[in-house]
């Protein structure tokens, strides 16, 4: 008896549907290789080949079509069973965790008060981190995250570009003018910020001699510059919001991430996970210019 690995069924039938890998990839929210490895995995394990590769795309072959006609009977049997399970839980109540980094929660804390209010039954358990809890491990149900490049197996949701730039106090800026940048004194970032796109310019364009002190925390990045202790790499929505620095013209490109709102497939099919990444998606999306940060 062959042991199959059902979750590839989704794979299969997404393909079938939408007719190549790529198609069925980008409706999977997965990369390229992840469906083509799944489709591969099952061929291999069922010893049939379900799809013939053309230069067009990909096609059932005449054993490919009896087993999809059986794979989507199962899929709705299991699609009905996993709306009775969710279809359950309409109280919209129990726990709910969102994690999210502190500068980013700071702006969100009114919408988090708010989406309590409407759903007194849900009990909040908001976490600021800023490295990257496990969703798959369910250390956190939905993330709010800046991100180039998210993990292909979460569910995302891109609410904007997140610029970046460079911070100083007005008397530092001043007294730097006219010196190259690779000589000033910087605020630098330390772990897990160093794989941020901050981080990754800083390696890239500033000496580890001229790194003055290091944090884990742009908040505190922040305070820092604010007290004249160098110049810092800052999201622009943190530091246009001070009044008590200027941002400097950066040689180049300036890093930009994406602002992703993230969650593992499998809890968004509770109610109250999908309420909460509703509501805070609209929340986000209004803060849009907020979050992008003054143009250059």
């Amino acid at each position: 008896m062959h042991k199959y690995r059902w979750s590839d069924l989704e794979f299969v039938l997404s393909v079938a549907s939408a007719g190549s890998v790529a198609a069925a990839a980008r409706a999977l929210g997965v990369n390229h290789t992840t469906v083509l490895r799944r489709v591969q995995a099952f061929e291999k394990t069922l010893n049939v080949r379900i799809f013939e590769r053309l230069r067009s795309g990909y096609r059932p072959t005449p054993e490919g079509e009896i087993f999809l006609d059986a794979a989507r009977a199962i899929e709705t049997t299991v699609a009905d069973l996993e709306r009775k399970i969710a279809g359950s839980d309409t109280d919209l109540q129990g726990p709910l965790s969102i994690t999210s980094t502190d500068t980013i929660i700071a702006v969100l804390m009114d919408d988090i008060a708010a989406f309590r209010r409407q759903h007194p039954g849900i009990v909040l358990d908001v976490t600021v981190a800023n490295d990257r809890l496990n969703l798959d491990r369910r250390e956190s149900d939905i993330a709010i995250r800046a991100s180039s490049n998210p993990p292909a197996h979460l569910v995302g949701r891109r609410i904007c570009d997140l610029r970046f730039g460079i911070y100083a106090t007005p008397r530092v800026a001043k007294e730097t003018a006219d010196i190259a940048l690779e000589n000033w004194h910087w605020l630098g970032l330390a772990p897990p910020l160093t794989g941020s796109v901050a981080g990754e310019w800083m390696q890239q364009m500033v000496p580890v001699s001229q790194t003055v002190l290091r944090t884990n925390s742009f908040s505190n990045l922040l305070t820092l510059a604010e007290n004249g202790l160098g110049h810092a790499m800052l999201p622009r929505f943190v530091g246009d919001g001070s009044g008590k620095l200027t941002r400097t013209e950066i040689p180049g490109k300036a890093p930009v991430a994406g602002l992703w709102l993230l969650s593992h497939g499998d809890v968004l099919r509770s109610p109250r996970v999908r309420a909460a990444t509703d509501f805070l998606f609209k929340a986000l999306r209004a803060k849009r210019a907020r979050f992008e940060g003054a143009p250059d």
